[in-house]
This record gives structure tokens, sequence and C-alpha cells, in this order.
């Protein structure tokens, strides 16, 4: 299981990297580290389990968008069973789905920027 979310997360942030690298210009890369890298940490559940939203359940659902939520549902899932956490094959599946739609839109977009 461990495993199979570290490759699964290096290839969604793999293709998510690719997509915002060719998307972005160069000369405003610094905004990616406070308006993408900043909240998506944040809201990533890497602080706290996603079980610990059920008090607010508009953004348990909301941070549902990031895929950071997965990854570290994913790794928390093997490595601390007692504590509750997110249904595995739905974190797998998400990751599966991010890598897919990042890879396929960074490619396009590195196909765009390349014929340029």
């Amino acid at each position: 299981m461990l495993a199979a979310v570290t490759l699964l997360s290096g290839a969604a942030f793999a293709a998510i990297g690719l997509f915002l690298g060719t998307t972005i210009p160069p000369k405003h890369i610094g905004l990616l580290f406070s308006v993408i890298l900043g909240p998506t940490i944040m809201f990533g559940c890497t602080y706290y389990p996603w079980a610990g939203l059920t008090v607010v359940p508009a953004m348990k659902y909301a941070v549902l968008i990031n895929p950071l939520v997965y990854v570290s549902e994913g790794m928390r899932a093997p490595l601390t069973p007692s504590m509750p956490h997110m249904n595995v094959p739905a974190m797998l599946a998400a990751l599966v789905i991010t890598t897919v739609v990042f890879l396929v839109l960074g490619l396009r977009a590195f196909d765009k920027r390349a014929m340029k």
C-alpha cells in the first residue's frame, strides 16, 4: 500500500509539475509558491487527518480538489492504521485520475509551447 501510494503520488505530482511548468511563464514562477504551493500544503491534510474535518462539512468536501489530500491520507492509512482515514480505493483512484488528467493537460501545454 505504501509503495503504491508513493509511486502514484510521484507520478501525479510530476504530471502536475509538467502542467504548471509549461503554463506558468518564467517571470511569474515566484507566484507559484505563494498562490499554489502554500494553500496546497495548508489544505492538503498534512497537518491534520481528513476525518478531523467532519466538524466543518463544507471544508471536508472542498479540500477534495487538492491532490495532496489523497497523498496524505494514502500515507496515513498504512502508517497509522488505528487512525481514521479515507477509503483506500477512493484514494488510489483519485491519484490515478489526477495523474492522467494532468499528464494529458501537461503534454498538450508542452506541445503547444514547443510549436511556438
